[in-house]
């Protein structure tokens, strides 16, 4: 049988739309879109540099020009100004008309676009013919200057881009661009979608060749019945083996019934028609023109009906040992074998391939063509493009008679399970399952073990670390806590050795200043003294205030609570700052006549309006008021101390309370103080219950509230008026609410 030529018109059409692939179309149209773009930018460059060259040439001609006319106006005396804008080039260039020193005498054109600092104007060398390009901040400015004969200068700027400042030379550019991109890649879109069709229809007709190749090849057909016309057209590939026609053919059930052996006529007319229904195959006898009957297997779909049937008949005539059964089997098992989602290969009793699935050529990437049943072992391994030596290794026949099932690792980062036995005739199958993703995920479960191992291991360090860090600190503290006993205990003891010497001394300074045994002598004796006794007096209230800190830190300072006239305890301490009010030439103002008893230490309630009073005192300036005054509710009395001193700023307020703390620094401080009697204060106060805040404002002046219970057990609050500016000073606790629970410190 010649091979017709025109057989190859589909290969050769397809092997002409292949040499034109979308992605060689694709690859030349962005290459002649480069090319275009590679033009476009050189052609904007040349623009760009003309228009460069453009603005310098008319800016040398306008400057050339100015200069000759303002030579002649300054020998004929014309304005100069009038020149400028006469000769003025147009655009956005502008004209400076400029002094030997570089200073802008008169300008004109667009000095408003064209601004050069004269910072700018005095980096050029002015005094010959020159231009040159400043990069300013609004831009470069190209710039031509010519000497004047009276040693003036003459400037022309304009922009160095474009003395018109006409629009971007790129924008025009890349708009033709996009516009051809746009027109080039839809005709290349729908070349492509042309191609692609004619590459379908020249793959239908290639595989409609092959596929009739195939069936002549394999003596098969297919055939095909309509109900309608009730005729069977059978292929040429069935009939011209059989002696029926050279020519495809259709028949109708009389002539079947004339070529059909007379006991395969049901079973013909069963498959071909469905009548009856429920048979889909069987083996039929055909005469061919010398009257020989042939074999003949038909068969259609198990659903097919009985309007519309087709199907396949095979003919028998040269395969007399093969029978259809065998046929159909060995066909639904190399199906079987390809369904299996795991390599599957099949060695015979010789250790022979017989059986592959394409899921085991894929794992090796074993060519199809290359690949035939009859290879060895070792020549699947030797075709095998990867992992040779692991197929060799662990799918070939096995020495031993024992089944065998390994893990084992495949080209491409992929593990299999592959199991080995034996089969009936002596051969040996094996089958690989992926376990890819177990072994992933098993990885991965390691590493997420180990990573919480170390975990665990780092939390046990930092436990560790964090224990004995604990252990140190807890030593410190202790060691800290006892210095600090020791500490108040040594103060507290000191009470008697420090005070004794200062009671001497203030009570003979006191002596000699009275002159009880006579006069002193010079007057400067008496001031002396007197400055004695106010030091003495100074540094004894300052140790007083250091022993009475000392013995509440060391926990010997014992308060008595228990009611008290307040009214009395207040006009004492009042009485007792008077003289020192006076002194400072401060107004000290009282008005506390209505004021309840209440339940605190009366030692520590004088002690606490003094410190108050004395604060106010220091702070305020000569002329200035201090006042103080009491404001009781049903719980309890509120002592308010104002003064019209300085103020504290608030950073510093917050500050106040802790010991040794001043309003003012150490090198700005205008007043003498230890800043202990706030501290002392704040301790009493908490000793008792009480609050204590304070409100400032600088340049204002400063108010202090003391509040005491004005009985066991009762809950305070500060007056209204302050609870919003007071800052308190008894603890964190009291603050927000302002209340504090009153507790006996001892009785």
């Amino acid at each position: 049988m010649t091979e017709n030529p025109k057989d190859n018109s589909g290969l050769d059409l397809a092997a002409r739309i292949d040499a034109l692939s979308p992605r060689r179309l694709s690859y030349l149209t962005g290459g002649f879109i480069l090319v275009l773009a590679v033009l476009l930018v050189f052609e904007i460059n040349d623009k760009a540099a003309s228009r460069r060259v453009e603005t310098e040439l008319r800016l040398e001609q306008a400057a050339s020009d100015s200069a000759a006319a303002m030579n002649i106006a300054i020998m004929t005396g014309a304005p100069a100004r009038g020149v400028l804008t006469g000769m003025w080039p147009g655009g956005y260039s502008a004209l400076y008309h400029l002094s030997p020193a570089g200073d802008v005498l008169t300008t004109s054109g667009r000095t408003d676009i064209v601004q050069i600092p004269a910072a700018a104007l005095r980096t050029l060398e002015l005094s010959a013919r020159g231009k040159g390009v400043l990069d300013l901040a609004g831009g470069k400015i190209a710039a031509v200057w010519r000497p004047l004969d009276n040693g003036e200068i003459l400037l022309a700027a304009a922009p160095a881009r474009d003395i018109y400042d006409r629009s971007q030379i790129w924008i025009v550019y890349v708009v033709v661009l996009i516009a051809l991109s746009v027109v080039i890649i839809s005709l290349m879109a729908a070349f492509i979608r042309q191609s692609r069709a004619a590459a379908n229809a020249a793959f239908a007709l290639t595989t409609l060749t092959d596929f009739q190749a195939a069936m002549a090849g394999g003596r098969c057909a297919p055939w095909f019945y309509k109900k309608s016309d009730r005729m069977i057209a059978f292929s040429r590939a069935f009939l011209e083996p059989l002696g029926l026609g050279a020519r495809d053919r259709s028949f109708t059930l009389r002539e079947i019934s004339a070529i059909v052996h007379p006991g395969d006529l049901r079973t013909a007319i069963a498959v071909l028609c469905g009548e009856p229904s429920g048979v889909n195959e069987g083996l039929v006898r055909f005469r061919d023109p010398g009257g020989r009957w042939l074999k003949t297997y038909l068969r259609t779909a198990v659903d097919a009906t009985r309007f519309e049937r087709a199907g396949v008949a095979f003919d028998l005539s040269g395969a007399k040992a093969i029978s259809p059964g065998a046929a159909i089997a060995e066909t639904r098992l190399r199906d079987a074998i390809e369904a299996i989602p795991e390599a599957f290969v099949l060695w015979d009793a010789n250790g022979r391939l017989a059986i592959w699935n394409k899921r085991f050529a894929s794992t090796f990437r074993l060519p199809a063509k290359v690949l035939k049943p009859g290879f060895t072992v070792d020549e699947v391994s030797t075709c095998a493009t990867v992992g040779g030596d692991i197929l060799n290794q662990h799918f070939g026949p096995l020495d031993s008679e024992e089944p065998e099932a390994v893990e084992v690792a495949l080209p491409g980062e992929r593990w299999a399970h592959v199991s080995r036995r034996r089969t009936a005739e002596g051969g040996w199958v094996c089958v690989a399952s992926n376990v890819t993703d177990l072994k992933r995920r098993a990885s991965a479960q390691k590493k997420k073990e180990r990573e919480l191992q170390q975990t665990v291991e780092d939390l046990e360090a930092s436990r560790r670390d964090l224990s004995e860090t604990m252990l140190k600190y807890q030593y410190e503290k202790y060691r800290a806590e006892d210095a600090n006993r020791s500490k108040s205990e040594f103060l507290a003891n000191m009470s008697h050795e420090l005070r004794t010497p200062l009671n001497a001394i203030n009570g003979f300074s006191e002596v000699m200043q009275s002159e009880l045994y006579g006069p002193l002598g010079d007057a400067k004796y008496k001031e002396y003294i007197g400055d004695i006794l106010a030091s003495g007096k100074h540094l004894l209230e300052l140790i007083d205030d250091i022993l009475d800190m000392s013995k509440i830190e060391a926990g010997r300072l014992k308060l008595e609570p228990r009611k008290v006239e307040l009214e009395k305890l207040l006009k004492e301490a009042t009485r007792h700052v008077a003289p020192r009010a006076s002194h400072a030439g401060v107004t000290l103002t009282s008005s506390v006549g209505h004021a309840p008893p209440v339940w605190a230490d009366a030692r520590a309630v004088k002690q606490v309006t003094l410190n108050l009073l004395s604060n106010a005192l220091k702070f305020t300036p000569q002329g200035g008021e201090v006042t103080l005054t009491a404001e009781a509710d049903l719980d309890g009395v509120t002592i308010i101390i104002a003064d019209s001193g300085a103020g504290i700023e608030r950073t510093r307020l917050k500050k106040l309370g802790a010991p040794f703390e001043l309003a003012e620094s150490h090198f700005s401080k205008s007043n003498t103080g230890s800043g202990l009697g706030l501290a002392l204060s704040k301790s009493l106060m908490k000793m008792q219950g009480g609050i204590l805040a304070i409100a400032s404002q600088p340049g204002k002046g400063t108010v202090a509230c003391a509040t005491f219970p004005r009985r066991k057990d009762a809950s305070v609050r500060l007056p209204q008026f302050i609870r919003k500016e007071a800052h308190v000073l008894t603890g964190e606790a009291a603050a927000p609410s302002f209340k504090v629970k009153v507790t006996q410190a001892a009785e």
